[in-house]
């Protein structure tokens, strides 16, 4: 049974999630965006976490997934992408008023402590570390390596080390912060936009921006470690050049010569969280106005947020129904759309937050 309707509560849908109980989806997402193939019912899974812990002590070269099949690439690579006609304006501005380290971050070269992680050089572009959790406090694996690039832009009230992260009055402060700041982000694009939604959709709309956010990262975006700065990457998506920042932002498809988002990462928008936030939200804001107007969707919302998410993360379509033929393309958009819908749902974030569920 497929929740399409307008009428459909989230408490409502929280029932029926208990005869169609989802899993999460993958905390890197295929690069590409597109439309269609023919539709079916979503079929959703068991639970699987988004962010692996532990740490190989095994470099590997390229861990990244085989790409799908062309079927997939075509379809990836064939709609408009109107998020890149943006202007860098949109996201280069200050949301937070955090404090940034400008000149005061340490010169260059890797101190001998970061070595108790693994790393790699990605297609001669970045250092992609893997750390155990006794470096990130379990908020992921793979980072990639900003410090030097980043002086203008890291936003230091949202930089914790593992011993910060420890805490547990730290991280229901930090996450109090994020959503605020999400909030705002988020108010903020849709009066850049014109402010088309309204009502409920709105409601909607903005409590989505949270859980993709979720879903991405879990609302992660900084570590610091050895006096070093790191942004979170995927390090495990179908795309070479992994995905970046709090919301996952593709930096090429499935070959690394096919550059994706350069108008974000030319203006190094990974640097900052705001940034980060702000253009992933653009991106699935643009997706939600494809999957308002696709017939599968029909009229309810929680169809259409859903569609917007399987645009966003798998780049294949805006119907909340279509699923590719490759088979472990498929098996991705499943598991990207389950668990985006069970967090929309329970909202994992307000326990995170101290708040009662």
């Amino acid at each position: 049974m497929v929740m399409d309707s307008v009428q459909l509560s989230p408490e409502r849908l929280g029932a029926e999630r208990l005869r169609q109980r989802p899993k999460s989806g993958d905390a890197g997402r295929p690069g590409g965006r597109g439309a269609a193939t023919p539709a079916g019912p979503m079929i959703l899974c068991l639970f699987l976490t988004l962010t692996a812990c532990g740490v190989s002590r095994q470099a590997v070269e390229d861990e990244m997934r085989a790409p799908p099949d062309e079927e997939v690439s075509q379809a990836t690579s064939s709609a408009p992408m109107p998020w890149l006609e943006q202007p860098a304006g949109l996201w280069q501005r200050d949301f937070s008023g955090s404090p940034r380290p400008g000149a005061g971050l340490p010169a260059s070269g890797i101190p001998a402590q970061l070595e108790t992680g693994t790393r790699i050089r990605v297609h001669d572009l970045f250092d992609r570390w893997t750390f155990p959790d006794s470096v990130t406090g379990g908020r992921g694996r793979h980072w990639a390596e900003i410090t030097d690039q980043c002086r203008e832009g890291i936003e230091l009230d949202y930089v914790l080390s593992a011993e910060q992260w420890s805490s547990p009055q730290v991280r229901e402060q930090y996450h109090r912060k994020v959503s605020a700041l999400i909030e705002h982000i988020g108010a903020v694009l849709l009066a850049d936009f014109e402010d088309r939604l309204e009502g409920r959709e709105r409601e909607y709309f903005l409590r989505a921006l949270k859980t993709l956010a979720w879903q991405e990262s879990r609302w992660q975006h900084y570590l610091t470690y050895g006096g070093r700065f790191f942004v979170i990457v995927s390090g495990g998506s179908y795309n070479k050049l992994d995905d970046w920042g709090i919301t996952q932002i593709a930096r090429s498809s499935f070959d690394p010569q096919d550059l994706l988002n350069t108008n974000f990462f030319d203006s190094r928008g990974y640097c900052s969280i705001s940034a980060g936030l702000y253009y992933g939200f653009m991106e699935y804001y643009f997706c939600y106005l494809e999957a308002r107007e696709h017939p599968d969707n029909g009229p309810g919302l929680f169809n259409r947020i859903v569609g917007a998410y399987n645009r966003y993360s798998s780049g294949y379509s805006a119907s909340c129904f279509r699923l590719a033929d490759d088979p472990g393309y498929r098996s991705y958009q499943i598991r990207a759309m389950g668990g985006f819908k069970e967090r929309f749902i329970d909202r994992p974030w307000r326990e995170a937050m101290g708040e009662s569920p």
